[in-house]
């Protein structure tokens, strides 16, 4: 059963998008800016391929549970977590989605790097990545905002897994030397096999320490309710916030009044799908009025405009 999907990320988008059509940009800020949507639009691609996988062998299994997209907040520390994978005996599987163009090496001392271009580049642990993950999530399950399922009487400590799905067209140069966790380190298609080899560890115990179904769920949508959406400050990330005074005030009122009947209080929304839009996105409509005859429009009415207007 999934108890969660993933959120979408069309706003954020949206708004890079708008950011990125603004006047006055340095050149750098507007590679950052791209860099960010493809990063963005990779990890959405990574991890809808690891839910496939999870969706295909676990979604419609009546002994596991699955959260999409789950970022948890314990103090001032924040894990975003890519997908849980949860059974009747408590196994918590954590999936960290890793979609890498190329190759993905790891040397004996478990460090890693991708071939990007033809050179390597140092990239960060996705397994130290996933731990500090998991560390969160404990201590969220230590507290009593999520009420842990018992058994007999006894409260259930559940197991956690990490695993680090890598996408499947990528291939994996491993160290010869053994080294811990590696093995967690896997293709989305090696997926279910993982899960079902971890699985099988518990042999007679597996009884003593199932829950029933509806547990399950419960405990899993305690966990999801946990969830805290992140909120960005796309003007502060990219040092833009000098453009915060112009973007929130584009025209004077009477201009407003007399050409944008888009706008009111602080909300702005498109004049023709009636979308709501960023003041980004009202911000660069107003300054290109050849094009949009001083009305507001979303990202995708204005990319319908300007087709329109080629074709004329």
């Amino acid at each position: 059963m999934i108890i969660k999907q993933v959120d979408s990320k069309t706003k954020d988008l949206e708004v890079l998008e708008q950011l990125l059509q603004m006047p006055d940009l340095t050149q750098q800020v507007r590679q950052n800016i791209e860099q960010k949507i493809r990063l963005i639009r990779a990890g959405i691609k990574g991890e809808a391929e690891s839910a496939y996988q999870l969706q295909f062998h676990f979604g419609n299994h009546p002994d596991w549970v699955i959260i999409h997209d789950l970022r948890l907040q314990y103090q001032s520390k924040v894990a975003q977590i890519d997908h849980i994978l949860i059974n009747r005996q408590l196994q918590i599987f954590v999936c960290e989605s890793k979609r890498i163009a190329g190759g993905l090496i790891i040397n004996e001392q478990g460090e890693f790097s991708r071939m990007y271009k033809g050179k390597g580049q140092g990239i960060p642990s996705p397994l130290e990545q996933n731990q500090r993950h998991i560390s969160i999530l404990n201590k969220l399950l230590q507290t009593n905002q999520i009420q842990l399922p018992s058994r007999f009487g006894w409260q259930l400590q559940p197991t956690i897994h990490s695993l680090i799905l890598v996408s499947n067209e990528a291939y994996i140069r491993r160290p010869k030397i053994s080294v811990p966790e590696l093995d967690r380190v896997i293709k989305n298609e090696q997926l279910k096999t993982k899960v079902h080899q971890l699985s099988k560890h518990l042999g007679i115990f597996s009884f003593i320490r199932t829950v029933s179904r509806a547990s399950l769920q419960k405990f899993a949508r305690q966990l999801a309710q946990q969830h805290r959406p992140a909120q960005y400050d796309w003007l502060g990330y990219f040092g833009l916030n000098h453009l915060a005074r112009k973007i929130e005030q584009p025209a004077t009122e009477s201009q407003i009044q007399t050409e944008n009947p888009s706008k009111t209080a602080s909300h702005y929304f498109c004049i023709s799908c009636h979308k709501h839009i960023t003041a980004s996105a009202a911000y660069y409509c107003w300054n290109h009025k050849n094009i949009f005859g001083g009305k507001a429009y979303c990202y995708q009415c204005q990319q319908k405009i300007k087709q329109q207007q080629q074709q004329q």
